[in-house]
């Protein structure tokens, strides 16, 4: 911090457009705020006309880490993208896309091993490259979101009551997905549709690659094993 207070050194004009390009960057991380919105959220981060300019740029950094303007080709960090034209939600992790619709929950989540997407931010298309080589376009980035699982729960041994805002899918060897929230809702594929249903849970008692997953469903009911697990991405940790 002491560097940071050298550099926006406030007797030095030239720190000015330092500042605002900061400034700039955050607020195009969220551009469906407005200006007074935007110092509203700062202002309850406890920068008011008292801070600092290094107080300042700290405060806009942290937003913009949580809300990038820019997605460079391989993000080193899990994100979930809203899109528009169509509606989405698309989560990044690992090597691996998650493709939601924006709109009707019941539609079963697309997922498929990525190489890399072009460069994006709010109101560039979102185009990832699968490991094919083939590039598929999502939509229109409206926002993104940083996927911080660093406070996330772990899903195995997760009572209902934990679950918060967090949401996870977990894609089946047998290609069945479930998404676990308040409710897990569970897609089954057959010869010539889908099968959905969502389930009440009280715990989920085991969850990892390669073993069953196995729920212990809400009101005292006998567990269900919902199928040998393939891969447990997080989705949601209610930032948006």
């Amino acid at each position: 911090m002491r560097t940071l207070f050298r550099v926006y050194d406030s007797s030095d004009p030239t720190r000015i457009p330092r500042v605002v390009d900061k400034l700039q960057r955050a607020w195009e991380g969220q551009p469906s705020l407005s200006l007074p919105a935007l110092m509203g959220i700062l202002a309850n981060r406890g920068i008011g006309w008292g801070a600092s300019d290094a107080e300042l740029v700290a405060a806009l950094a942290e937003m913009e880490n949580e809300h990038p303007s820019l997605l460079d080709a391989h993000p080193g960090a899990p994100h979930t993208i809203i899109t528009v034209a169509p509606d989405r939600l698309v989560t990044l992790s690992g090597g691996v896309v998650v493709v939601r619709s924006g709109h009707d929950p019941v539609a079963m989540p697309g997922v498929w091993a990525y190489d890399s997407l072009r460069r994006t931010g709010p109101g560039r298309p979102l185009v990832v490259r699968d490991t094919e080589g083939i590039e598929h376009r999502l939509g229109v980035v409206q926002l993104i979101t940083r996927i911080d699982d660093a406070d996330a729960p772990a899903l195995a041994g997760l009572h209902h009551e934990d679950v918060g805002a967090h949401r996870w899918l977990v894609a089946f060897e047998d290609g069945a997905r479930a998404v676990v929230g308040q409710r897990i809702r569970v897609w089954v594929k057959r010869r010539r549709d889908v099968s959905t249903r969502t389930l009440a849970w009280a715990r989920v008692e085991n969850c990892a690659p390669g073993e069953d997953m196995v729920v212990a469903p809400a009101g005292g009911r006998p567990q269900e094993v919902l199928g040998r697990v393939e891969r447990v991405v997080l989705l949601e940790t209610g930032q948006f």
